[in-house]
């Protein structure tokens, strides 16, 4: 059992979801089992009604004929033949509500596991392995194919069982020896099959790879749109993507034509088995070893039994694909991620608040030095260069801290650490007494509000970009706006909010798109604003409109304010210079900047 685990590890996430919808799942077997009982019944009922017209009854059960009138009999098997298809109604019906919905449920489980586990992941690996389109390939392609191994393919796996294992039966009551010469060309069917799957596994795992790298692909593709405008570029990046199309396109349709290639294989066998039945049955009724009812039956029967043969071939082909991806989800959930205490009984969904909003003490921060020899490529070498050494600051709640810097200096991954979203650091770092790790995720970003150096906008409107889902009003939307002054220019567009963006905010310009994700950030009312120079593109006259709204807007909130101009920053209560902490870092490593937020803010 422990083997089993190891090496097939990603199949618990299917048993512990059956596990889980036990009950719907029995119901659904029931349901197929009773599928299949009428479908071989009606059939059967079928030549026992053909021979009960022509006078031979010698096939037909005595149950099915309780009384000596023929018209009353007729009637039994009538009404018995009726119900046969009324419940083989109900069971397909049955099915469809239990297994097969359960696919579909099955889809939106998975790809919620995949957020569940991906938004906690480090950012290295984020950046490195689980780039966007690898995780949208996830989400699209390899959920897609997962999921049918949760309903679809069981209901096809019993069929194959139960429905292949009672037409059998029937045939063998009516001739064992008719049934073997029409099943006798069966016997091919296991080598094909496993020599279909074995190639098209294959395929579909390298289809499924090629999509990831093209997904990746065409997000550099749009997260690059402007600077192609501005370099004349855009050509170059149709051609890529148009090869990279091309290549998917002719790897993925290998892969679907190997699949289709169950058609011909499991069609011409049981065409082969039809006829094999057709000329000796033929001769079974003119020697009278079956009767004329037995004989349409018995095709009834043939190609009622054609169907889980057919199933076969796709649900080993489903089998092997669902597996495949489901390993590929797998890894996916099973990576490492930030050590936060999600599963803990200590993890706290609510903040209590202290004196102090964020309290660092030593922080230490270094990232490897990208090195390259000559003619080699660059790589990440052992060597590191350190933002902070001994680093130590407090920031009380409700004050704002100004920080300034030139670039490189460590501002934004200082912040990134403020913010809980940066945790490979030394030191203690510590949210309103506690370390991050004893937060939930929601109330930390509930609690936070980050507007990013540079904006990152989605191609709709202006009003979904910062409604964010949430139910905000038009009035809401408005006064957010006013406070990052960007009220007026959207009363200038066409559509007003209804505005489309375009990918990225194209249609905006910086300072514009700034503002937006200012205004977004405010509409979180969060006790906690950091901003990263979200302001570098705005006027100085409209900075100072924005500077006083925020000032009486936000008088009891916690302000962490990167800039570059001294001016955005002069409703800060005080200002760290982090090239002053840089040169005396380098000087010293054990010497930090320690300082406490007191006192009234600058007017």
């Amino acid at each position: 059992m422990y083997a089993f685990d190891m090496k097939n590890h990603h199949l618990r996430l299917w048993t512990d979801f059956i596990k889980q919808h036990r009950i719907y799942y029995l119901l659904g077997v029931g349901t197929i089992i009773l599928t299949g009982t009428m479908q071989v019944l009606s059939t059967r009922l079928t030549g026992w009604v053909i021979d009960f017209f022509q006078g031979d009854t010698t096939s037909v059960p005595k149950m099915f004929l309780p009384f000596a009138e023929k018209e009353n009999n007729f009637l039994v098997l009538f009404f018995i033949l009726l119900a046969s298809r009324v419940f083989l109604t109900i069971g397909r019906y049955g099915w469809r509500m239990t297994l097969a919905r359960k696919t579909h449920i099955a889809s939106s489980s998975l790809k919620r596991k995949l957020w569940d586990n991906a938004r906690w992941f480090k950012q290295k690996d984020l950046q490195e392995k689980f780039t966007k389109g690898v995780l949208m390939n996830a989400s699209t392609s390899d959920v897609g194919a997962a999921r049918f191994i949760y309903g679809f393919t069981i209901v096809g796996f019993l069929d194959v069982i139960f429905l292949g294992t009672l037409s059998l039966i029937a045939m063998c009551a009516i001739s064992i020896k008719l049934t073997v010469y029409a099943l006798s060309v069966l016997i091919l069917i296991p080598f094909m099959v496993r020599k279909l799957s074995r190639l098209e596994i294959e395929r579909y795992q390298f289809s499924q790879e090629t999509l990831g790298k093209f997904n990746d692909l065409v997000t550099q593709c749009i997260s690059s749109v402007r600077l192609q405008r501005l370099t004349q570029t855009g050509k170059f990046w149709i051609k890529k993507l148009m090869e990279e199309a091309q290549n998917y396109r002719t790897v993925r349709l290998r892969a679907i034509f190997t699949s289709l290639k169950y058609y011909p294989v499991m069609g011409w066998v049981s065409v082969l088995s039809y006829v094999v039945l057709f000329i000796i049955g033929m001769n079974f009724v003119f020697d009278g070893r079956i009767s004329v009812g037995d004989f349409v039956a018995m095709q009834g029967l043939i190609l009622l039994i054609q169907d889980p043969l057919l199933e076969l071939g796709y649900v080993i082909s489903d089998w092997k694909k669902s597996t495949t991806s489901l390993k590929r989800l797998h890894d996916v959930y099973s990576h490492d991620k930030e050590e936060y205490l999600l599963f803990s009984k200590d993890v706290e969904s609510s903040i209590d608040k202290s004196d102090y909003a964020f309290d660092v003490q030593n922080l230490s921060f270094s990232y490897p030095v990208t090195i390259a020899e000559d003619g080699e490529e660059p790589s990440m070498s052992n060597v590191s260069r350190d933002l902070f050494q001994g680093f130590s600051c407090r920031i009380k709640h409700g004050k704002r801290l100004g920080i300034t810097g030139a670039i490189g200096t460590g501002k934004t991954t200082f912040i990134k650490i403020l913010a809980g979203l940066e945790r490979g650091h030394d030191g203690d770092v510590q949210f309103h007494g506690k370390s991050f790790n004893y937060y939930d995720h929601k109330a930390i970003r509930k609690s936070i509000a980050i507007v990013p150096q540079r904006p990152f906008l989605f191609a709709s409107t202006i009003k979904e970009n910062i409604q964010m889902g949430r139910d905000l009003s038009e009035d809401e939307i408005w006064k957010y706006l006013n406070l990052a002054g960007l009220d007026k220019d959207v009363e200038n567009f066409p559509e007003k909010l209804n505005t489309p963006l375009g990918e990225w905010g194209i249609n905006l310009s910086g300072g514009q798109k700034q503002r937006l994700t200012l205004a977004r950030a405010l509409s979180m009312e969060s006790d906690h604003l950091i901003l990263d120079d979200c302001l570098s593109a705005v006027d100085t006259v409209t900075e100072e409109r924005i500077l006083e709204n925020l000032d009486n807007y936000l008088k009891d909130k916690t302000i962490i304010w990167v800039a570059h101009r001294q001016s955005t920053l002069k409703k800060c209560d005080e200002i760290i210079d982090f090239n002053e902490f840089v040169e005396t870092s380098e000087q010293n490593s054990e010497v930090g900047l320690e300082t406490s937020l007191k006192g009234e803010r600058n007017e």
